[in-house]
């Protein structure tokens, strides 16, 4: 019988409610800058306001161009070979199970047969990165499973793209 847990969407999936702060952070610099810009007075408070919330907008648009851009990438190269059937398959017991806290402030980790996979809510990737915390469908040691997962580079490492429980 067939349990899959997870899969790879096929098509991007954009995170609107990261972007959407980050929207209403831009309009407000963008407001801040406008306004400190049509003082036709130069005290140097409205100066200092108007060079920071400068930098600041350059520094967003310069961000989320590259994000935007890098994930477009990571999804385009991860979905297209999993769609190829281009990817590891693994199964096993979870061994080696590191939950990450509630908090999110580190990895979740795991181990099956030796091939360790780690992932974590805070860091976007296209593949699986769901902790048990937030209601992840990797709940610990035991944990019977086959994985497909393809190798992405040594800071990302292994991408899960399937889990299918067995039993």
């Amino acid at each position: 019988m067939e349990n899959i847990l997870y899969e790879i969407p096929t098509k991007f999936e954009f995170d609107y409610f990261d972007f959407g702060f980050q929207l209403i952070l831009l309009a407000f610099l963008l407001t801040v800058f406008i306004k400190c810009k049509n003082k036709e007075y130069k005290d140097t408070p409205y100066e200092v306001i108007k060079v920071i919330s400068g930098i600041c907008l350059c520094f967003l648009v310069v961000y989320n161009v590259i994000d935007i851009a890098s994930s477009l990438d990571m999804h385009k190269k991860i979905a297209e070979e999993y769609e190829k059937g281009n990817y590891e398959i693994i199964d096993g017991v979870v061994e080696n199970f590191v939950p990450m806290p509630y908090e999110g402030k580190s990895k979740e980790s795991f181990e099956i047969n030796g091939v360790k996979f780690s992932y974590s809510d805070s860091i976007e990737i296209c593949g699986y990165n769901n902790a048990k915390s937030h209601g992840g469908v990797i709940e610990g040691n035991g944990q019977h499973l086959k994985i497909g997962y393809i190798y992405y580079d040594s800071s990302y490492g292994n991408i899960i793209v399937y889990i299918e429980q067995l039993e």
